[in-house]
């Protein structure tokens, strides 16, 4: 099957989206037209986390800080676009989903006629929630958490995140898997910070470690944490 059944926060996304193209002078025919397929993208199979559930949670968290910190985004738009683009291209095989995914942005914005550089700056917002240790600085910072945000989520919350990404890894075996996201657990747990934010870090930080310490453990004993 091509893609899930759509949830009702569908009809929301849409909305954010033709008024993103509006504060853009964008609001065509061509933009809403991406907008849906950005939608379907996102709920393609075999998607169970990285899905229009993510995608809605990533701007109901935006709209969180905006509305905290309301002159902290110095490029708010980018912020949203990236925020947008950044799993729009997701195979859980592949190995280039963000590069794909900042590709596609690029493409579609440049044919709108945005200005370069929100454009390069969409471009490089989307790769760095790749995740690679580094510091990052500014709005890239901020779509970075805002991307990473489930980690600290409720214990319920955290329990279902880690399932969803089983059931999107379902093709690799058990001790490959446990091995492989073990690893990644780990490599966020190693960080001297896993928000780069004060605000992302002050809300979710240690909240954040407890959830991925029990992951880890749950995985050495041979389980999933769920």
């Amino acid at each position: 099957m091509p893609w899930r059944r759509q949830p009702a926060h569908c009809a929301e996304l849409l909305a954010h989206w033709q008024s993103l193209g509006q504060a853009l002078g964008r609001d065509t025919p061509a933009w809403r037209s991406e907008g849906r397929r950005l939608v379907l993208a996102w709920a393609r199979w075999p998607r169970a986390y990285h899905d229009t559930t993510h995608l809605w949670a990533c701007l109901r968290h935006l709209q969180a800080v905006q509305a905290a910190l309301p002159d902290v985004l110095r490029q708010p738009h980018a912020v949203a676009l990236a925020l947008w683009f950044h799993d729009a291209v997701y195979r859980p095989w592949g190995r280039l989903n963000e590069e794909k995914s900042a590709d596609w942005a690029s493409r579609f914005l440049a044919a709108q006629v945005l200005p370069p550089p929100l454009v390069q700056a969409v471009h490089q917002f989307i790769l760095d929630t790749r995740h690679n240790p580094g510091p990052l600085t500014g709005d890239a910072q901020w779509v970075v958490d805002i991307d990473l945000a489930v980690l600290g989520q409720s214990d319920k919350v955290y329990r279902q995140f880690e399932r969803n990404v089983r059931r999107e890894y379902f093709f690799v075996r058990w001790p490959r898997y446990v091995a492989g996201r073990s690893a990644v657990l780990r490599g966020f747990l190693e960080r001297p910070r896993i928000y780069g934010t004060d605000w992302f870090h002050g809300r979710y930080e240690a909240q954040a470690r407890t959830n991925l310490a029990n992951a880890l453990t749950a995985l050495k004993n041979g389980t999933l944490y769920a």
